[in-house]
């Protein structure tokens, strides 16, 4: 007789899974969805004007957070433009001038927007070419764009400001239908894009001068402000006392409304001071704590109730004998610990309309929220995207546009709120806590012949950070998308099995850097190393030996990252050191592999060098993708050595990051990096290179002869 589960008992009462979500209510409104619409070509149609002044400007779909997409853009729309990409100029996401489009996730805007974006530009550029044509009295063909405006052969350049100051330029069905974009199609020919261009805003960035950042907002009567919160988990806060905070000059009083409660100061340094000044009794269970997190997700607890809900595979990898390894492997919560705090700006229109500056990924979904839960129409609200100083799937939810909104509107005053560190540690959401158990096992010519892989994780995609108990009820049916990312193995086997179950936490869980592959892949990487070392087996040529068919690219960036690091030398080990070597593939589209140099030191493991090979085919900006794989890099340090968030006495603990370890720079070692175009069209750069954070703690199991079954190693 089978387990008894969620799924199998919606079978037998007769729903589907498609079906689930109507018994959702149970009395509790709809929540937001965060919009999905795909881009069309009419969309791209408005993100790229030639402006009176003559310069270009394109209206990026995309947030910026450091990845570069705003500059990739704008290479790309150069290259079809054939102007120099100094000449295009950009306006990070608004909601008032780019149609609706779904969050920057999933490191794949460049695959998704650059080709839409060259179709535009090259649409723009026909549309050019006809109307000089006819102020010229010449053949559009004849017509061709350059630096300085349109040339037409034996006539003087028409500079682009008198076309652009002429009747208006604009981007028709015709010109769309008729575009021939080449700079991301497989036969184009390309100039500008492979070129390295600085970061979008450096100087800005450098110099401080310029609105680039949310916390750069300064309008006219703006309060500063803070949400007052429980210190425990699904704590309440039973009582607030204010009168220490009325005493301080500048202090703007006390703010209460349905479920929330927060301050109000003319400076930011007096809010610092109301906020130490203030008393509250809060009520919180104190019985939650990392290790009761991890017995809610104990993978040998549920196996002994019986086979997993979820399975994503099964050619019957099951039983317990004939193994050659039985891993248990456990990765601790973890926090975004971006350098930026979450911070926003709102201020309500005399009409009753609703302005918000903030660094999100989602700047429409930011304004559905926030239309939901004011009353408004969506028309009402215009969200401003500002540069994010660090999202890695921490800025796709509401937080601080919403505390921000609240306290402007009870104050009839603009607001700005900045999470504090603690903030964001205590109410933001967290990298998913995960317990995997690998069976594996291997014949004498090196080929792996069962793969079992069962693993219990928190939510990432259903999150409670973003649902109510209807739809936490309703997704509980579903297995989510995001926790599974990356658990299937790239190795074929004679037979396999990988099954997984997601599950309901107190601590709030979400999207953080590549999801659930950093995970995933670290605990596929650390078995399959472990199986090779088992037999004897070299772990590079292992992994070659059973790569499945079809993944030619990841073997070659292996082949590569093992080439830069002289792993074939006889002698791996030099002065206490050891290579450790890991690969993956990045939602089946980009590709990766690392060598990892470590040491075994007095003050624990350091890493003394990495080698990184990535193919996320065609290259834009070389530059900004060299400096995305290092950063992907060092948060595979992070994962492998350091980071955990730790839960005791009901709270989530972490002040400052003097409280939560990380990568410091002098623990950043010297990189090597490889890239590899193993396609003519771009995939994936941004989150790719995460999967090879195994490296590291393969390089340590090659020192000490055991895998490290829990991260961090160095903790």
């Amino acid at each position: 007789m089978s387990p008894l589960s969620r799924r199998t008992i919606l079978k037998a009462l007769g729903w589907s899974a498609t079906g689930i979500a109507v018994v959702a209510g149970g009395g509790c409104a709809l929540p937001v969805i965060p919009p999905r619409n795909e881009p069309t070509t009419e969309d791209a149609a408005a993100w790229i004007s030639l402006r009176p002044e003559g310069h270009f400007e394109i209206y990026s779909p995309r947030a910026e957070m450091g990845q570069g997409i705003v500059a990739g853009l704008r290479l790309v729309a150069a290259e079809e433009l054939g102007v120099g990409p100094e000449q295009v100029r950009a306006v990070y996401p608004d909601t008032a001038l780019v149609p609706l489009c779904r969050a920057t996730v999933g490191s794949d805007s460049m695959k998704v927007y650059g080709p839409l974006m060259a179709r535009a530009a090259a649409a723009l550029a026909l549309a050019i070419r006809r109307q000089a044509a006819a102020r010229l009295d010449a053949d559009p063909a004849a017509a061709r764009l350059g630096a300085d405006g349109v040339m037409v052969e034996g006539q003087p350049t028409l500079p682009y400001a008198a076309l652009a100051s002429h009747p208006a330029i604009l981007v028709g069905e015709d010109e769309l239908a008729a575009a021939s974009p080449q700079s991301l199609t497989a036969e184009g020919s390309r100039q500008v894009i492979g070129t390295a261009l600085p970061t979008d805003g450096i100087r800005a960035i450098v110099t401080g001068n310029g609105p680039l950042y949310a916390d750069d907002i300064r309008l006219p009567g703006m309060l500063f402000g803070s949400m007052l919160r429980s210190d425990g988990i699904d704590g309440t806060l039973a009582a607030i006392d204010d009168s220490a905070c009325r005493e301080l000059p500048g202090y703007a009083g006390l703010v209460q409304g349905d479920g929330f409660a927060g301050i109000l100061a003319e400076r930011r340094g007096m809010l610092t001071r109301a906020l130490a000044a203030l008393r509250m009794q809060d009520n919180f269970a104190a019985d939650l704590s990392s290790d009761t997190l991890a017995a809610r997700i104990d993978i040998d607890v549920a196996l002994a109730k019986g086979t997993l809900e979820h399975v994503l595979t099964d050619d019957g990898a099951l039983g317990a004998d004939g193994f050659d390894i039985d891993l248990r492997l456990d990765v601790p919560l973890a926090a975004h610990a971006s350098i930026e705090p979450r911070t926003a700006v709102a201020r309500f229109a005399d009409g009753g309309g609703l302005e918000v500056w903030t660094a999100t990924q989602d700047a429409f979904y930011v304004r559905k929220r926030l239309a939901r839960e004011f009353g408004l129409s969506e028309d009402e609200v215009v969200v401003h995207g500002m540069r994010i100083g660090g999202g890695f799937g921490g800025r796709t939810l509401v937080a601080a546009e919403l505390d921000a909104a609240r306290l402007a509107k009870a104050s009839g005053r603009p607001v700005k709120v900045q999470w504090s560190r603690r903030d964001e540690f205590r109410a933001g959401f967290h990298r998913q806590p995960s317990s995997h158990r690998i069976r594996a096992a291997a014949d004498a010519e090196g080929r792996i012949t069962r793969w079992w892989h069962a693993f219990r994780a928190g939510h990432v995609i259903f999150t409670s950070a973003a649902m109510g108990p209807g739809l936490q009820f309703a997704t509980s049916f579903i297995a989510d998308p995001g926790t599974a990312r990356g658990a299937l193995p790239p190795y074929a086997a004679g037979a396999s099995r990988v099954e997984f179950e997601d599950v309901r936490l107190p601590v709030p869980t979400g999207p953080w850097r590549g999801l659930g592959a950093g995970p995933n892949c670290w605990a596929v990487e650390t078995a399959v190393d472990a199986l090779a070392r088992r037999h004897g087996f070299d772990p590079v040529a292992f992994r070659l030996a059973n790569m499945a068919e079809g993944h030619p690219r990841l073997a070659a960036v292996l082949r590569q990252a093992a080439a830069m690091a002289g792993w074939d030398r006889a002698d791996k080990r030099d002065d206490g050191t050891a290579l450790g070597v890991a690969c993956g593939i990045y939602k089946e589209m980009s590709y990766a592999a690392a060598v990892a140099r470590v040491a075994q030191t007095d003050n624990g493991p350091r890493v003394t060098k990495l080698w990184c090979a990535q193919d996320c085919g065609l290259v834009v900006n070389p530059d900004q993708v060299r400096a995305q794989i290092e950063g992907n890099l060092t948060w595979g340090i992070g994962m492998a050595l350091y980071e955990e968030l730790t839960v005791e006495d009901g709270r989530i603990l972490g002040d400052s990051f003097f409280d939560y370890a990380m990568p410091r720079y002098a623990q950043v070692p010297e990189m090597e990096i490889a890239l590899i175009e193993g396609a003519a069209e771009p995939s994936g750069a941004g989150e790719t290179a995460i999967v090879c954070a195994a490296a590291v703690t393969n390089a340590l199991a090659a020192i000490d002869g055991a895998p490290v079954t829990r991260l961090p190693a160095a903790v």
